[in-house]
């Protein structure tokens, strides 16, 4: 506990919180104290390894613990290491298809033994998912026919549940982003402020989708461009400072984030080398959703630029990157503007 208080604000201490996680992962090997190992490793892998190690890496040591809570009877802890595992492999860029089945699991088990908390954050997960897909399913439907994410939402304000409204408004903003509804974005940025965040991989990529809503606003030199330019340039920072810790995780982030600002300041050269590092450094580490949303950005600059063939070509591999993920509603995006260069 003391480590995940360490990587959060306001201590923010990422050195620290690594060194106390690895103080309890070796103290709970040297004692044998296998019954504990779901309740460390939900912390350690979830919330501290998350600023300094690959995401991959943390995958695997969820489904160790999720299997050690089984055998040792802590099934609130097991279904809580299989949750974010899910949620990690879901910010990675695991192919969908398969993230689909996972979250259905964790959810019926989750519903079985009544933890509510994690069968409805599954299902919203679940239903974003199907969103990216192109499947039009209500996710709520096998447990309660009457209940949609709007009620569940609904539900969640009125009862003040702050973890589930901040979930349902990032789930909405990033789904709105991907699909370059940038009016609903807005609307839903406007609306999360209202909710604290956490220390998780699915908050880090939130602030990382809150930096590029808020530089395609900027760039739309409205009566609140300094306020959005003012949101993406602190996003920007928050890369540059975490990047210090993983280039793994945030490096093809803060190039993306660093492309934008410069395409907003017209430093064109800058932004070039960004859009290609960002490109080439999410498809080192294997986030391919966040390679394919590289190539979408770059083409949509060159197209601003009136480079229609360097715009037809990244907006085909930005098409070859969703498909691998699974997103197809992503992918008929993508069709319609091939499409209308192709005339």
């Amino acid at each position: 506990c003391y480590g995940a208080w360490l990587v959060s604000e306001p201590t923010c201490d990422i050195e620290g919180g690594h060194r106390m996680g690895r103080v309890a992962t070796e103290l709970m090997n040297k004692l044998g104290a296998h019954e504990m190992k779901p309740r460390v490793c939900l912390l350690v892998y979830g919330f501290i390894n998350i600023w300094k190690e690959p995401w991959q890496a943390c995958l695997d040591k969820h489904l160790e613990a999720y299997e050690s809570g089984l055998c040792m009877g802590d099934i609130e802890y097991a279904i809580a290491n299989l949750y974010s595992r899910h949620i990690i492999g879901l910010d990675c860029g695991e192919t969908l298809g398969k993230l689909s089945q996972h979250f259905v699991a964790c959810a019926k088990r989750a519903f079985q033994h009544n933890l509510v908390t994690l069968w409805r954050s599954s299902v919203i997960n679940h239903q974003l998912i199907l969103d990216l897909m192109g499947i039009e399913q209500n996710a709520f439907t096998p447990y309660n026919n009457g209940v949609t994410e709007e009620t569940c939402f609904a539900s969640a304000r009125q009862s003040n549940d702050i973890a589930v409204c901040r979930l349902i408004c990032m789930r909405r903003k990033y789904l709105a982003f991907f699909k370059g509804d940038l009016d609903t974005a807005e609307a839903v940025y406007e609306l999360s402020q209202e909710y604290s965040i956490s220390s998780q991989t699915i908050t880090l990529v939130s602030i990382f989708i809150d930096g590029l809503i808020a530089l395609f606003l900027a760039m739309k030199h409205c009566k609140d461009e300094e306020k959005w330019a003012g949101i993406g340039f602190r996003a920007l920072g928050s890369m540059k400072k975490w990047r210090k810790y993983s280039d793994w995780n945030f490096s093809n982030k803060l190039f993306l984030l660093e492309a934008e600002y410069s395409f907003l300041k017209k430093d064109h050269p800058r932004a070039i080398y960004c859009y290609h590092a960002s490109i080439t450094s999410a498809r080192q580490h294997h986030f391919i959703h966040e390679e394919g949303l590289a190539e979408e950005k770059f083409a949509s600059y060159l197209l601003h630029k009136r480079n229609n063939v360097g715009a037809l070509e990244h907006f085909c591999n930005a098409k070859k990157c969703y498909q691998k993920w699974g997103a197809h509603a992503l992918v008929q995006n993508i069709d319609k503007a091939i499409s209308a260069l192709k005339i």
